[in-house]
């Protein structure tokens, strides 16, 4: 490791130590997020695997399906733009240009 490097990983640890708790609670944050979206998206399938089933789904249940569907998209959607590189910004113009709109693109779960 040459002294760039080091100077480098030092910056980084140090900001790192800095922001402990934050980075923390975001990655707890996140954890719940995810849970919460996995729950919601087996819910989703099997309310679906009913009712290609054949089984009487009442609406209530298959708009609970679809939002959580919806929600998925937009999931998948998010995580495409944030792969690109200056994906952090674009997804924030992004969000602003939404509300702008009148167009939600953030799924439930990041708003709690």
């Amino acid at each position: 490791m040459n002294i760039e490097d080091l100077v480098i990983f030092k910056s980084i640890m140090k900001s790192y130590h800095s922001n402990k708790e934050k980075v923390t609670n975001s990655m707890q944050m996140l954890k719940r997020i995810l849970a919460t979206e996995s729950k919601e998206t087996s819910e989703m399938l099997e309310i679906y695997q009913r009712y290609i089933s054949g089984e009487d789904i009442d609406k209530k249940t298959l708009d609970k399906a679809n939002e959580q569907f919806t929600d998925l998209l937009k999931n998948v959607g998010l995580l495409g733009i944030f792969a690109l590189p200056g994906g952090i910004v674009a997804i924030t113009f992004l969000v602003k240009l939404g509300k702008k709109l009148g167009i939600d693109i953030l799924p439930k779960s990041y708003k709690s």
